[in-house]
């Protein structure tokens, strides 16, 4: 698999590197069009915007490169870890979503949907933590680096957080929702009540009460989700379903509007619901680790047979990246296709029309990467929005 090629550059003298400075393209690496075809045309920034015309401004040099779509994390949810490092050991928000924005620059992801969990169990999943997230990203966005989107995954049975999920989607907060149903398992897996009650904020006793009122409230539930479906469904907002264990559950949602399979449990779901053009999205951990480490399908099987459509973090930031570049290199899927998994296709999922490809007109968001040894990649640049987001070769920044 040829992954890059060099081609001449301009000679001209360094600039010092500003890691936030707009650019006006970038030069001399191989370029991944809309198209799905490659070149080695330079690739034209104007006012964070490809373009179809030479800009004046600062040029990144991108030899021995390629140069890729942004990366557009459907489902991520490793910004807790920064959250509450430790069982029980919480640091501030602002400091966590900083912290998560370096995190996501350096590893390619230009758009992410972060996973905010809003369930019954309180503490770092509970409203409080979440409303608190809303205000952070809304605080913080002149100061980071990517964008950063709401993919709300509301807990079926928080019968009670009903308003505030509707109200939140009502407020245009939310890119994304999902139905979560975590409660079954969590009852079946007793060795794992501890580090639910550590997340909690509470013991395995308290833990317990928890779990029993909202089963208490389970008659609800079913109207609870109808209604949030329908208040997406006004707003124009893509669902998902996660964790589908049968095609009867993904054909319930599926009635709902909920179009997008997350994580199915099962082959026959996932085939099922390619069959019914629902995306399928697994994780790219998955394809890293060669396999769940839940019991689900194997996301490379799903990618090589295409029933799986997108790539996302989970609770990984590097994985998405890595796990395209391992789809290539075992020949799973032709890079290109691969990396629609992690750029064009979530993208489309969520209707975000303006990236995930690399044409003009569209958001300039792009990733210049060393992939010369595809199980060892160097990201070398990550431009956002026209903008540097991250670069570790300050020399290859020219006025």
């Amino acid at each position: 698999m040829q992954l890059a090629t060099q081609a001449a550059h301009p000679a001209v003298a360094p600039a010092p590197a500003v890691s936030t400075s707009s650019l006006a393209g970038l030069l001399g690496g191989r370029v991944l069009r809309a198209e799905g075809q490659w070149d080695e045309a330079p690739l034209f920034i104007e006012e964070g915007r490809i373009s179809d015309r030479p800009q004046p401004g600062r040029w990144l040099d991108a030899r021995d490169c390629l140069v890729l779509p942004g990366i557009v994390d459907f489902h991520g949810d490793a910004f807790e870890r920064q959250i509450m490092p430790r069982p029980g050991v919480r640091f501030p928000l602002d400091l966590a979503l900083l912290d998560t924005d370096r995190q996501l620059a350096a590893n390619g992801i230009t758009t992410a949907l972060h996973g905010v969990t809003y369930s019954w169990e309180g503490g770092l999943r509970g409203k409080e933590t979440a409303e608190g997230l809303f205000d952070a990203l809304d605080r913080l966005a002149p100061r980071l680096q990517v964008q950063h989107k709401v993919h709300l995954r509301f807990e079926c049975h928080n019968v009670a957080g009903e308003a505030d999920a509707q109200r939140w989607l009502r407020a245009g907060q939310v890119s994304l929702l999902a139905f979560n149903e975590h409660l079954p398992g969590m009852r079946r897996k007793p060795h794992k009540l501890q580090e639910y009650a550590d997340r909690a904020g509470t013991d395995v006793a308290g833990f317990m009460a928890l779990i029993d009122a909202a089963v208490e409230r389970t008659d609800e539930v079913s109207l609870v989700v109808e209604r949030l479906a329908l208040q997406a469904r006004r707003r124009g907002i893509p669902m998902a379903s996660h964790d589908d264990p049968s095609t009867a559950v993904r054909d319930h949602y599926q009635t709902m509007g909920c179009h997008v399979s997350e994580f199915p449990l099962t082959r026959e779901v996932a085939r099922h619901a390619q069959a019914t053009d629902s995306p399928v999205v697994c994780g790219a951990p998955n394809v890293l680790r060669g396999g769940s480490h839940v019991g689900a399908p194997a996301a490379e099987e799903l990618a090589r047979e295409g029933q799986c459509s997108i790539l996302a973090s989970d609770y990984y930031y590097p994985a998405p990246l890595h796990a395209a570049l391992k789809l290539a290199d075992v020949g799973a899927l032709p890079l290109a296709a691969a990396w629609n998994l992690i750029s064009h296709n979530p993208a489309q999922a969520l209707g975000m029309t303006d990236r995930g490809r690399l044409a003009a007109g569209l958001r300039a968001d792009a990733l210049v990467l060393d992939a010369r040894d595809p199980r060892a990649p160097r990201l070398v640049a990550t431009v956002a929005g026209g903008r540097l987001a991250y670069l570790a070769d300050g020399d290859r920044l020219h006025a």
